[in-house]
């Protein structure tokens, strides 16, 4: 997967130089060290010179703030290079700010072959092979309500799960949720990177750079998180929403997003590049009169009503509202209901573990796999 792969490496240690340019010459694969340098200058000059994919280059902690504006030196003349940080800080403090100037992979030293490998696995992929045909239609679906707490989150993960579960398909869960997003801890994760550091670095987004801060989990799915940090979110403009969201569409079969409950720039952002809009709510008077609001409301915004699906979670077949009942009032099909099983799916979060995998055999596991399903047959539809 490394061959054909061009490197130029820069470090002050000739040793490391040395140590390097043989690690990757025993890869016996193809990949190439087409120049090396001890300082920065002549570095530049070789990058100029040999146009490498990747770069591979030491950065000092000790003066973080001359080797962040040497990296942006390098990607702003050239952009597509991959550019791999070599650093002895693994601080998350020095890896946030080295990843938000540009890098494409920060790499501990001693720099370790497997951790070199799979930096330049990665590279192979998204610059050698051609984007697998079913790439180029990717769906998104994106989970919304207008009202919080009524499990938004939990049915977005659950899908994403059982979409890559019952396809096998590549499947990206981005949580939209800027301010209070909990993908993460719902799934039992610690990215390093969000979704505030792509949007920090749009100048250069592609394909290899979003493939680097996206964290795959142990059940296939591949996630997107949401800002650690409450002033990172700041940044993060409707725009760039679109931007990515559109080039992600390029990468993944199924992308699901989780938004937080009303709208905003970001959430409509997410809803105007959608595919299927699944507008979640609980039966209840209240509930249905918002239904009616936000349906209005995407008609003007110009959304089409075959995009829109409704969504009832935590469904109680002998409450007094019925299914019928809400179609009628809404003069809208509901797409799917979800039985309500809130003590299932509270434990399952706080396990970090999908319902497929806490309790599959329960009606709340079943229900969310049937609304996966229902999804595919509408995708193999073209629908």
């Amino acid at each position: 997967m490394t061959q054909g792969i061009s490197i130029v490496i820069i470090d002050s240690d000739a040793d490391i130089l040395s140590s390097i340019s043989k690690c990757i010459k025993g890869l016996g694969d193809g990949a190439t060290v087409d120049g090396v340098s001890t300082s920065f200058e002549t570095g530049f000059e070789l990058i100029h010179k040999k146009k490498p994919m990747v770069v591979i280059m030491e950065v000092n902690s000790a003066n973080l703030d001359l080797y962040i504006e040497r990296i942006g030196t390098i990607l702003g003349r050239f952009p597509r290079v991959s550019l791999f940080a070599l650093c002895d800080d693994k601080s998350s403090d020095t890896i946030l700010k080295v990843m938000r100037a540009g890098a494409t992979e920060f790499l501990l030293k001693p720099l370790s072959e497997v951790d070199l490998v799979s930096a330049l696995q990665k590279v192979g992929r998204l610059w050698i092979q051609s984007p697998p045909a079913e790439a180029e239609t990717g769906r998104i679906y994106t989970f919304f309500s207008p009202k919080g707490g009524v499990g938004v989150s939990t049915l977005a993960i659950n899908t994403a799960v059982n979409l890559y579960e019952i396809t096998k398909k590549s499947t990206l869960l981005v949580d939209l949720d800027l301010e209070a997003g909990d993908v993460n801890t719902f799934l039992d994760m610690n990215p390093t990177y969000t979704i505030s550091d792509v949007t920090a670095n749009m100048t250069r987004l592609d394909r290899t750079f979003l493939q680097s801060v996206i964290t795959k989990h142990k059940s296939g799915i591949y996630v997107l998180a949401e800002p650690q940090r409450i002033e990172d979110i700041v940044g993060v403009s409707a725009d760039d929403i679109r931007k990515v969201l559109g080039l992600l569409k390029t990468m993944f079969r199924y992308i699901v997003v989780d938004t937080e409950a009303g709208l905003n720039e970001s959430s409509t952002a997410a809803l105007e590049m959608s595919d299927m809009i699944l507008l979640t709510f609980v039966m209840s008077l209240p509930g249905i009169k918002n239904m009616q609001k936000y349906l209005n409301y995407f008609v003007r915004l110009g959304i089409r009503k075959d995009k829109i699906n409704l969504v009832v979670n935590r469904y109680l077949s002998k409450g007094d509202i019925k299914i019928e009942d809400a179609e009628r009032i809404l003069k809208h099909t509901i797409f799917t209901s979800i039985p309500n099983d809130h003590g299932s799916a509270i434990a399952s979060l706080n396990k970090g573990v999908p319902l497929n995998e806490f309790d599959p055999k329960s009606k709340l596991s079943q229900a969310v796999k049937e609304l996966a399903l229902s999804l595919t047959r509408r995708d193999r539809q073209g629908g």
